[in-house]
């Protein structure tokens, strides 16, 4: 063993105790400890203690993990943020400092069901953690008010940072009606028509977030060229009249065979030349990562719809080819996004 080697067992450590990492990065953020060591750097534990109304014990225990794992910096008696938990200090809306509340009460509890999921190949963790009837997690987000709230601001930070990158790089000047299916409150549709003053949008998802979208592109100006109308995707025909279908953060979630019912219908909505574009995360074709591939793997099956993953370039290209689509291309965004391309033939 060199000595930058790490030990097995020190490497293992750092699988089998994670959760207690998590929780002192959870805890101190609910409790505002990062803003508060930014906003008045070099408090004691007394102060400090005071300052979050907690007894002092609790607040070394707190203290402690954070500076063993690198959030806080200790400096004689007081206490400084570090560049790892500086981004936790304001702009709570958005990521990374959107994520933990979201990892905490919808996923956290829910992900001790991994196993029993993966048994009985469905969301199990959804249905012992996560209150109602609904068979996925997006219908029962519906019935938790409080939780959907947390969790449409993680989607919309997430979705802001992918979206003007994607906004951006995206070439669709061949493209002169684009239907965003399940394209939400028009996040990308904004960026797409701010890049392509000639492009219409037309954003399909159920009815209460298409009359959300309506809402906010009237605000914004747009109407004349983006529009949302109410689409079941897997029971309804996607609206003709397009020729471009754009599927973004969506087929990830569900199963190849509803994946590949999605693309058919998207093949027969579009005319010849028509083009596809799929937004996912991305997975290596030889099935070794990233990381993030298999976390929300783990999560779409546990908790979100007991049935997707995240899937690779090349099995979206063999189902392109099933429907009639020639797969065109493969566009990175960022660290682990993908925008996989297709023309119909």
């Amino acid at each position: 063993m060199t000595q930058t080697e790490v030990p097995i067992e020190v490497e293992l450590r750092g699988l089998y105790k994670a959760h207690y990492r998590f929780q002192f990065l959870s805890a101190a953020f609910q409790l505002g400890l990062f803003a508060l060591v930014e906003k008045e750097p070099g408090l004691a534990v007394r102060e400090i203690a005071g300052r979050l109304g907690l007894k002092e014990q609790p607040t070394r225990i707190l203290l402690l993990g954070c500076t063993v794992f690198g959030l806080l910096r200790k400096d004689g008696d007081g206490y400084h943020t570090t560049p790892l938990s500086k981004p936790l200090t304001a702009d709570f809306d958005e990521a990374p400092a959107s994520n933990i509340p979201w990892e905490q009460h919808g996923i956290y509890r829910a992900m001790a069901w991994f196993c029993e999921s993966l048994k009985e190949d469905t969301n199990i963790g959804l249905r012992r953690e996560i209150p109602g009837t609904a068979p996925t997690l997006y219908g029962r987000l519906a019935e938790n008010p409080e939780l959907e709230a947390t969790f449409h601001t993680m989607m919309s930070s997430v979705s802001r940072l992918v979206g003007a990158e994607l906004g951006e790089k995206l070439d669709l000047s061949g493209c002169a009606h684009l239907l965003d299916v399940g394209g939400g409150t028009a996040i990308n549709a904004t960026n797409f028509a701010a890049r392509w003053p000639d492009l219409r949008i037309t954003i399909g998802d159920l009815p209460s977030i298409a009359t959300a979208a309506n809402e906010k592109v009237e605000k914004l100006g747009l109407a004349d060229r983006v529009r949302a109308v109410s689409l079941d995707a897997f029971n309804d025909e996607l609206p003709t009249g397009c020729d471009g279908v754009l599927f973004a953060h969506f087929l990830e979630i569900w199963s190849p065979e509803r994946v590949q019912a999605l693309l058919a219908k998207a093949a027969r909505a579009l005319p010849p030349g028509g083009g596809i574009y799929v937004v996912t995360p991305r997975q290596d074709d030889d099935g070794t990562g990233p990381e993030r591939a298999a976390l929300l793997s783990a999560y779409f099956h546990t908790i979100a719809s007991g049935e997707g993953m995240v899937y690779t370039g090349a099995e979206y290209e063999e189902w392109f080819r099933a429907v009639g689509i020639e797969p065109s291309g493969r566009l990175p965004l960022g660290a682990d996004t993908v925008v996989i391309t297709g023309r119909k033939a």
